[in-house]
């Protein structure tokens, strides 16, 4: 596995992706991406971005999972309870307020504002953090690691099980459209073999072939993500093999990026994943709605001021709410104990290639 300076580095391309899909998908929805050459390159984007983004983030936080279950399990629910569930009823209830104020404002019909649609009916980019809580209890009861100094965490049984189980998943999310039950399973798919490869040492490879391994897999997600684009799905097989050659990609380039310095403020971006992406739809929101205020309408215009908000606003409050000190009370961060936890396993086996490395997110 990577150290925690790579972890980000990953995150980074990931939460990237996701506010780049977002904005995107916005202009999609819109119509604003009918014909012309502009058009046909931001499809090809949006299909990528959405390739690489989840389930990379899916993929990460499955390889941290092991580290958390390594040393207890009351680690891993303390960070399911303050990192995952705790922001995902915050946000999804402040952001749903947030609509239907809006909504009764502009008076249009907008979603009525009722606190139990969250039990089962997660909205807007929030489904991410609910299948995210589905997918680590069931990694709270199915994996079982082992602390010794092994090649793998994992018992030849119990990795056996993680396969059965990524198989059955697949089925279920290429042949059903059952919503978040199928975006859950979607997830489960890359999160599962994140928890496989979690399991096993870090082999480190020389800097001359990390380089190479990113250029070949970039290059390679590319042709796929174009080919894709035009078969036009978004959640089927080849979608799936899709995403797994991104999570590839995105691992070499992260491994590369703590090396190339001007680079390394792409891995600082890593560790604002979280505020990025519980505030990028409400500040790409606000950059859509003052754009169509004054009728300006260009694509690459709402594209490149979009996805530029979508990152920065959202750190700006990051970095507002840290000198605050009150960062973990709006779930940006987990409370100091937790994220302790979270990274000392992680620095304590960073250093010997036979322990497995566990990442803090």
């Amino acid at each position: 596995m990577v150290k925690n300076e790579r972890i980000r580095g990953c995150l980074a391309i990931s939460i990237i992706a996701i506010v780049c899909a977002e904005v995107i998908g916005r202009l999609g929805d819109a119509g604003f991406l009918q014909d012309g050459h502009v058009s046909s390159v931001l499809k090809i984007l949006r299909y990528a971005a959405n390739a690489l983004g989840y389930p990379t983030a899916f993929f990460l936080l499955g390889m941290s999972t092991v580290g958390y279950l390594q040393r207890s399990r009351a680690d891993l629910l303390k960070y399911i309870a303050v990192g995952v569930l705790y922001p995902y009823l915050l946000w999804s209830i402040l952001q749903m307020a947030f609509e239907w104020l809006v909504a009764d404002y502009k008076d249009y019909a907008g979603q009525q504002f009722e606190l139990t649609r969250l039990a089962l009916v997660p909205g807007g980019q929030f489904w991410f953090l609910y299948a995210l809580f589905i997918c680590q209890i069931v990694a709270c009861i199915t994996v079982w690691p082992r602390s010794t100094k092994v090649r793998s965490a994992l018992t030849v049984p119990n990795r056996c099980l993680l396969v059965a189980m990524f198989i059955v998943c697949a089925a279920i999310a290429t042949r059903s459209r059952w919503g978040i039950v199928t975006m859950t399973c979607w997830g489960l798919v890359f999160f599962l073999p994140g928890v496989l490869l979690g399991s096993r040492p870090d082999r480190q490879g020389g800097h001359a072939a990390g380089v190479h391994l990113a250029w070949v897999t970039t290059i390679a997600f590319a042709v796929v993500a174009f080919m894709g684009q035009r078969a036009g799905h978004d959640l089927d097989l080849y979608s799936l093999l899709a995403s797994f050659l991104g999570i590839v990609a995105a691992i070499s380039i992260g491994r590369c990026l703590p090396i190339w310095r001007r680079s390394r403020w792409i891995v600082s971006l890593g560790s604002a994943w979280k505020p990025v992406y519980l505030l990028h739809v409400l500040a790409t929101a606000v950059v859509w709605n003052a754009l169509l205020a004054f009728h300006i309408s260009q694509p690459v215009v709402h594209f490149v001021l979009g996805s530029a908000t979508g990152l920065a606003l959202p750190i700006a409050i990051w970095l507002t709410t840290k000198r605050l000190g009150i960062a973990h009370w709006v779930g940006f961060e987990e409370p100091i104990e937790v994220r302790n936890e979270g990274t000392a396993s992680a620095s304590a086996v960073a250093h010997s290639p036979e322990k497995t490395v566990k990442s803090g997110t």
